[in-house]
């Protein structure tokens, strides 16, 4: 005899991290990683997990987490108790801080911060915490934004802003092939930047050999109220650059604003949309 899950036991799994498949049999448990690492014994334990409990396969969720389907209701304490003594790590649901998300910045060749660091910082801080609503934050090393920071609650995009030494220029024109953005160009053997076109990707700065291309900032750009899925909304920039040191104490003063502001069940956006975005991201300014 078939025995579905009901609405009590759904919701408490859910908080577990233990999410309800449609045969209202079955649940997908979600393993957390930490800024969407997973170790190679990691790795191999959730495997086995997928083999002894599951049918064998895991998948990636859009937030680097792994997710085990076909868990049985009648498993899922053993699973728990399994995991934790494997070390694994499940949950990541509710309203609380999502899973933190963070592209490869540490290592790319595009990387202006160590996006890897700061992820692992806020979400020893951050994850799990509780929040008005589910609040999502992503960190990205460069405007390519690969993990599509601006779309996040709070997003962190690394930046570099930079300064020309026109004395030292040669008129190579390296730096013009390098940019993607067509901000520059070669005119009489030297280089001339349209700033209005530049996303601050600092390509420039690293190409450059001859020290025509300086930093004149490094550091990230920080958005506040993104979000993506049933309402969508592009987050607003607190409008300048922070030093990479600097970036944990704002997003703290972001979250003091949130949680002192917000009411139970608006995101960030939502409670932006309610007092004015001029006026929460004022609140966060004047807090630094």
């Amino acid at each position: 005899m078939i025995i579905m899950v009901n609405e009590k036991r759904q919701k408490e799994m859910k908080a577990l991290g233990f999410l309800l498949q449609n045969d209202r049999e079955h649940y997908a448990v979600r393993f957390l990683s930490r800024a969407g690492n997973f170790t190679v014994e990691e790795l191999n334990n959730i495997n086995g997990i997928a083999k002894k409990y599951g049918r064998g396969y895991s998948g990636l969720t859009t937030r680097l987490q792994i997710e085990v389907p076909w868990i049985k209701d009648e498993d899922a304490e053993k699973v728990m108790e399994e995991a934790k003594s494997l070390g694994l790590r499940h949950g990541g649901t509710g309203q609380k801080i999502r899973p933190l998300v963070a592209c490869k910045g540490t290592v790319c060749l595009h990387g202006n911060i160590d996006t890897q660091a700061i992820c692992r910082e806020l979400e020893e801080k951050y994850f799990a915490t509780d929040t008005p609503h589910k609040c999502k934050i992503g960190i990205v090393g460069c405007a390519n934004n690969c993990a599509k920071a601006n779309i996040n609650d709070i997003g962190i995009m690394g930046k570099t802003i930079p300064e020309f030494n026109l004395d030292n220029c040669v008129g190579c024109g390296i730096c013009v092939k390098g940019c993607r953005q067509k901000a520059l160009e070669v005119v009489n053997r030297k280089v001339v930047y349209h700033e209005e076109l530049c996303v601050s990707c600092g390509e420039c700065s690293r190409l450059c050999r001859t020290n025509a291309v300086g930093i004149k900032e490094k550091g990230a750009e920080i958005f506040v109220g993104g979000r993506f899925g049933r309402g969508i909304r592009i987050g607003d920039s607190l409008g300048k650059i922070f030093k990479e040191k600097d970036i944990v104490f704002v997003v703290d003063k972001i979250m003091e604003c949130y949680r002192e502001i917000g009411v139970k069940g608006e995101r960030i956006s939502t409670v932006m949309d309610r007092v004015g975005k001029e006026k929460f991201i004022s609140e966060v300014l004047s807090r630094q």
